[in-house]
C-alpha cells in the first residue's frame, strides 16, 4: 500500500495536538493491504506507531502511542508471536519473584 498526500491518519500529536511532519514518518514495514510507520512529534518529541489498511470498507488507521525507536519498532514488526503460555509464565515470574519486578521498574 503506498501512502500519499491525499491519506490522513494521525494528524496530531495525542499529547501537544501539535501536527504531524509527515516528511520524518518512517515506513516500518507492508504486508498485504497494510503499512506501519513511525512518527515523532518534532515539538514534545513523543512518537506513535500507525498502521493504515485498505479494507472492505476503506481507509483504516490506528495510532498507538509508544516509547519504543524507531529500530526497536523495526525488530519488533514480523517478529514471533508471544504465545498465552509464554506470557503466563512471565506472569508467573514476576508474580513470585518481587525483586524481578523492582530491578525492571527501577530508575537508572
Amino acid at each position: 500500500m503506498e501512502l500519499d498526500e491525499n491519506v490522513h491518519f494521525v494528524s496530531r500529536c495525542p499529547f501537544c495536538s501539535a501536527e504531524y511532519d509527515l516528511d520524518g514518518a518512517k515506513v516500518i514495514g507492508e504486508q498485504e493491504d497494510a503499512t506501519v510507520v513511525y512518527v515523532t512529534c518534532s515539538k514534545c518529541e513523543s512518537s506513535i506507531v500507525a498502521m493504515v489498511a485498505m479494507t472492505g470498507l476503506g481507509i483504516v488507521s490506528l495510532g498507538l502511542v509508544t516509547d519504543m525507536t524507531a529500530e526497536d519498532t523495526k525488530r519488533f514488526f514480523g517478529g514471533e508471536e508471544v504465545t498465552s503460555d509464554e506470557l503466563l509464565s512471565i506472569y508467573q515470574l514476576l508474580k513470585e519473584d518481587q525483586n524481578t519486578i523492582r530491578a525492571l521498574t527501577a530508575k537508572q
